[in-house]
């Protein structure tokens, strides 16, 4: 897309806005210098591409009507087939629909990206096809993965497979969803806020936000490159670590990896907890939205582990309550400056950028009256704070985040694992429209408040099932310490057995 010659009158319009007055008044000659600095452009596009990751042609697919899809788990179903042996032959994966898969359609819950499809794959999914598996849809997510609920994709909200008319978490719902229905074996999902774990926590499977850079973002829609993540949803946490095993390791393009320990995740599965810590975040109990029984749920699971052989004691770490405004000033800037200025992507990393999607955002950046509550909420704040402070408290926010890692790893050097209620509470119903857009914007953020935390502080952590209160799954977070997942998932098919 070649850059066209400005006119005096644009070039004195942007000089106004951003303050230089005397260029304003008399704009003749930055415009005749600003024309002949375009040329680069043309230079640029003389330059051959970089076609080290090529695509696929258009694969078939079809979306799948209510009676086959009731929940409204998928956006696409389709079959792009792997490597016929590896160790994921036969697995039917799942991939959210804010992961590209070449040749696929992918809208990331958005109608700005409505029929767009992209002509290269994630590393996650080439890796996913190496080792055998077969793609077999795009899970439906949240509108620009910006909400924990499941009520704001442009396709339509997503069902709790346990109870229609609740929310399945979100952004990762369809993820969720599509593995309680059977319809995939293993499915992929990304996480910014929570957006693995809480899905995984409504819906009842097991899902793993893993350390930050562990597996290479590379080829996904990201809010903030400070807090992507992905990672994998399985139904039961020995399938988890089968598709870690996969997906984990540097790929040599996202810039969020730097000395990445890949472990390995099968090998100490079913040695038991004999020994080990446990620690009980006190904080994490009795906060915001909880619900007594989730809390009860919880506490029973640790002492099935206590049972099992684990030392288990009660921790505090007081900045936990503070945690998420952290996040929340991280992400205000964060979201605002990918969804209004940057076309999906932020800038000055040396990362592999999705041009065409990017061209498909730029095309559409004007398509703003499509956006849900929450969305509008978060880059309405975003552009206030941005006129007041500037960027003053994400940098405040990112260099305070350090402080609270140091209090997390503090308590680590204490116990092999942390322990809190993933979601404080069972789904809630999905909301209301009538109800207007301040119960639609509390059904996107009341269940984050021990999720957040550590894609802030990078720590990893997995959600497994540890019991129903009403007929509604409870999930259990196990937080560890950085590039551990190993102990996660021993601990976790440790509460499997109990």
């Amino acid at each position: 897309m070649s850059v066209t010659s400005p006119t005096p009158t644009l070039i004195a319009d942007i000089a106004a806005e951003i303050g230089y007055a005397d260029i304003a008044a008399a704009p003749e000659e930055y415009t005749a210098m600003i024309a002949g600095m375009l040329r680069v452009y043309d230079a640029l596009d003389a330059v051959p591409e970089d076609d080290t990751r090529p695509g696929r042609a258009p694969v078939e697919y079809r979306i799948p009507s209510g009676t086959e899809d009731p929940h409204h788990a998928w956006e696409v179903r389709t079959s792009v087939r792997g490597a016929e042996v590896g160790p994921l032959a036969g697995v039917r994966l799942g991939v959210k629909d804010s992961i590209l898969v070449a040749g696929v359609p992918m809208r990331n819950g958005s109608a700005e990206l409505s029929g767009f499809v992209p002509d290269e794959d994630a590393t996650v999914v080439t890796r996913a096809l190496a080792a055998g598996a077969e793609i077999v849809g795009k899970t439906t997510n949240e509108y620009f993965c910006m909400s924990g609920g499941s009520h704001t994709a442009s396709s339509g909200v997503v069902h709790n497979p346990h109870r229609m008319g609740w929310s399945a978490g979100g952004s990762s719902s369809g993820s969720a969803v599509a593995l309680v229905t059977g319809d995939a074996d293993m499915t992929l999902g990304a996480d910014q806020a929570g957006s693995i774990r809480m899905p995984a926590s409504w819906s009842g499977v097991v899902g793993l936000k893993p350390t930050y850079g562990l597996v290479p973002y590379t080829g996904i829609a990201t809010l903030d490159a400070s807090f992507d993540h992905v990672g994998p949803m399985t139904r039961t946490v020995t399938d988890n670590a089968r598709l870690l095993s996969v997906i984990a390791g540097p790929d040599g393009f996202d810039p969020r990896q730097r000395d990445v320990v890949v472990g390995d995740y099968l090998a100490q599965l079913d040695e038991g907890v004999t020994g080990l810590r446990i620690g009980l975040l006190r904080e994490g109990f009795g906060t915001e939205h909880a619900e007594a029984a989730v809390d009860r749920t919880v506490r029973a699971a640790a002492e099935g582990l206590r049972g099992a052989g684990a030392v288990v004691e009660e921790v505090s770490v007081p900045l936990h309550a503070l945690a998420p405004a952290l996040w929340t000033a991280i992400a205000i800037e964060g979201m605002a400056e990918t969804v209004l200025r940057n076309q999906g992507f932020g800038f000055g990393r040396l990362d592999r950028y999705p041009v065409d999607m990017m061209q498909r955002l730029l095309d559409h950046r004007g398509d703003a009256d499509a956006h849900p509550a929450n969305v509008r909420l978060f880059t309405l704040v975003g552009a206030y704070v941005d006129r007041q402070a500037g960027r003053l408290h994400y940098a405040k926010a990112i260099n305070r985040a350090r402080v609270l890692r140091a209090a997390y790893d503090e308590a680590l050097s204490r116990f092999d694992v942390l322990v809190t209620p993933t979601t404080p509470q069972t789904a809630r119903p999905l909301p209301d429209p009538a109800h207007g857009a301040g119960a639609a914007i509390g059904a996107s953020i009341e269940m984050s408040a021990n999720t957040t935390p550590f894609n802030v502080t990078h720590h990893p952590a997995l959600s497994v099932p540890c019991g129903t209160v009403d007929g509604l799954p409870v999930g259990v977070q196990l937080i560890g310490k950085h590039f551990d997942e190993a102990t996660l998932f021993r601990v976790g098919r440790a509460l499997e057995r109990v």
